[in-house]
């Protein structure tokens, strides 16, 4: 299951590479909880699609630590609307960007050894992000001036840059416990976070409120919790059903939380299904979003009444695979 709670330490494999895989089209757009139908409806809808792949490598250093090694590459674009002199949407323009995003180095620690809790552990984890990926890619924006086509080169949105700048922190906790005799049932819960103490970035985005023009580095939180049952007549299939809570604060936890940003938060149910055989592990997960909330930005409490909005995803798509040796 991905992002559920793995050991992965003792005994003779000390290796494990990993490859993560994770879509999404984000063309909901919601201000608070209210979801912006006219959007759709008159085809003004900004559409982001993402493809991110992650490779993963772990050494376990022990049977109750480990160290691991996060390599994302990011391809994306993100389509908007071109509108006349009189508002109508007429086409669209698309912004295309690919790359190396940030890259992440991370220490694991079990609470317990497992060979002597079996069924049941929690572990904690501490690491670096280091600011490798793109923050400033640009591209192609076009627009509908006096009526002539115009394209001028712009940085790309926040939502789709490979990077956001700044050295960061990943604070992380997860855990497992069987429930049955048989070990076929147990829950699970993670969650990680992303301390983000550097302002902004200074990369322009072209906005036109002074508060907004310059790219904000924010932290970002993941937490799920659930339950997985593998049977042993499946013969290492299992299915899990969790909740997932995922977004970006308004304000850091630590350091400004000037500059552009949109805050806000995805509350998803999360179907699961996985196999597991000798050092083979898959997984596919699709969260589903029962809630969208796009909160107030800094700069948005600096004038009475504002309050931007953001694209969602209906769903997300996330697989992976683990090979252990």
């Amino acid at each position: 299951m991905l992002g559920a709670f793995d050991p992965v330490t003792g005994g003779d494999q000390r290796w494990q590479v990993s490859m993560s895989w994770r879509y999404q089209q984000s063309d909901r757009h919601f201000r608070g909880t209210h979801q912006e139908r006219e959007r759709q409806a008159e085809g003004s809808e900004v559409i982001n699609d993402v493809y991110l792949f992650d490779l993963g490598i772990r050494y376990n250093l022990g049977p109750k630590s480990s160290i691991s090694v996060g390599i994302p590459y990011l391809i994306a674009d993100r389509s908007s609307p071109i509108r006349d002199s009189s508002r109508q949407v007429v086409a669209r323009s698309v912004q295309e960007v690919d790359g190396i995003g940030d890259i992440t180095v991370v220490g694991h620690r079990l609470l317990w050894d497992p060979a002597r809790q079996p069924r049941g552990n929690a572990s904690f984890s501490l690491g670096v992000k280091a600011p490798t990926g793109d923050d400033g890619a640009t591209d192609g924006r076009t627009r509908l001036v006096d009526g002539e086509y115009v394209t001028t080169v712009e940085t790309v949105d926040q939502s789709v840059q490979a990077g956001d700048g700044g050295w960061g922190v990943v604070v992380a906790a997860s855990g497992y416990r069987l429930l049955n005799g048989a070990g076929t049932v147990a829950a699970y819960g993670s969650g990680t976070y992303l301390i983000n103490p550097e302002g902004t970035n200074g990369v322009e985005t072209f906005r036109g409120r002074d508060s907004e023009a310059i790219l904000s580095i924010a932290d970002q939180y993941l937490a799920r919790l659930g339950v997985q049952v593998t049977p042993a007549s499946w013969r290492g299939f299992g299915f899990g059903l969790g909740g997932r809570i995922e977004g970006v604060p308004v304000h850091d936890l630590f350091g400004s939380s000037e500059g552009f940003r949109r805050p806000g938060y995805a509350v998803s149910l999360e179907p699961s299904v996985s196999w597991a055989r000798g050092p083979h592990t898959l997984s596919l997960a699709v969260p589903v979003a029962v809630q969208r909330n796009r909160q107030r930005s800094v700069p948005d409490m600096q004038e009475a009444g504002r309050h931007g909005d953001a694209a969602f995803a209906d769903w997300v798509l996330l697989a992976g695979y683990w090979y252990r040796f």
